[in-house]
């Protein structure tokens, strides 16, 4: 009979431990262990059969809480937040090209994590392409609504509170058409496809440097979206990373990267291309969406909401530093009609 503890070792084996130089081991066992919903002693033998650790200043073993998200999402358990995103990744992918792009109206929420020091969230970029404003009615208690004077056009990149903020997303179907674009983004794609480089949560501290991670076989959105646009740049295209929020039944952290050409800004989304191309087989996902992946090199999508900043920087700090990675901001979406 299979166990947690045999799903969760046959995770080890799928994706690559963070380095030790950027691996912050302070989760404790027993953290770890209702993390993964396992008894302490089959975390014991899961350390034992090779997930990272380092001895506590008690003795205990201390663990990296993204090695743990990496087990957890590797094991195919379904539940994490990355998982959830495939999944509604998944569902709209499949769905009739017209639905990308068709204006949809959205409420998200956003709340804040709770944390020892002064916390402080991006807002939405209302001023971007495809985003509008709409008018407001009153959020949930606690939570204050976001306006268009909080976006870019004012300057405020910030809030340090939760926020509500109804908008209208617009995308439109756009294709790259220069060719060395194509190029370098064919290579990002292929790359993850063949497994050389696995898609897996990365580190804020080596997010920062997307070409180590690459060349180290890992990277999530963030790290693919910063590398696309550093490599895109070194040609003399302008090209920026950005990041914001994938809307549905959960709303997840994500980054892609854009690219100026022919007056506007196109997208390049190399997860996205990578999940609708067959990736993510080894967690349960499969998906042959080829129109979709084609539609990922160039067009806008009517589920991607910015947020002001530049470089795919994070969304959330504490403390005015990135915040750990367990300090996620709850996000919640919900299609939306005007009165």
């Amino acid at each position: 009979m299979t166990t947690a503890l045999d799903g969760l070792a046959v995770g080890l084996d799928r994706f690559v431990h963070v380095p030790a130089e950027f691996a912050s081991y302070d989760t404790s066992a027993a953290d770890a262990a209702r993390f993964l919903a396992v008894p302490p002693a089959q975390l014991d033998a899961l350390a034992a059969a090779g997930l990272e650790h380092r001895p506590g200043a008690d003795g205990d073993p201390r663990f990296d809480y993204v090695d743990l998200v990496n087990v957890a999402t590797f094991a195919g358990g379904g539940r994490s937040v990355p998982e959830l995103a495939l999944r509604f990744l998944l569902r709209f992918a499949a769905s009739p090209a017209s639905t990308w792009y068709e204006p949809r109206d959205w409420e998200v929420t956003v709340r804040l994590p709770t944390m020892d020091g002064p916390v402080a969230v991006r807002v939405p970029d209302l001023a971007a392409d495809g985003v509008a404003a709409l008018p407001e009615h009153p959020g949930p208690a606690g939570v204050k609504t976001a306006s268009p004077e909080t976006s870019t056009s004012a300057g405020a990149e910030f809030v340090d509170h939760g926020y509500r903020s109804t908008v209208r997303l617009s995308g439109t179907a756009q294709t790259i058409r220069d060719p060395h674009v194509r190029a370098v983004w064919t290579d990002v794609v292929e790359t993850l496809r063949s497994g050389r480089v696995v898609y897996q949560m990365v580190p804020e501290s080596l997010r920062r440097q997307p070409e180590l991670a690459w060349s180290l076989g890992q990277a999530d959105c963030i790290v693919v979206a910063r590398l696309l646009a550093a490599r895109i740049a070194a040609l003399g295209q302008p090209t920026r990373a950005r990041r914001g929020y994938l809307l549905g039944l959960v709303g997840s952290d994500h980054a892609w990267c854009e690219v100026a050409e022919d007056g506007v800004w196109k997208s390049l989304d190399g997860i996205f291309a990578f999940v609708a191309s067959g990736g993510g087989r080894e967690r349960g996902f499969a998906l042959d969406a080829p129109a979709f992946a084609h539609a990922c090199a160039g067009s806008r999508f009517n589920r991607l909401l910015p947020c002001v900043g530049e470089d795919a920087a994070p969304l959330v700090l504490v403390d005015g530093q990135p915040a750990p990675p367990w300090a996620l901001a709850g996000v919640g979406a919900r299609p939306w009609r005007s009165a």
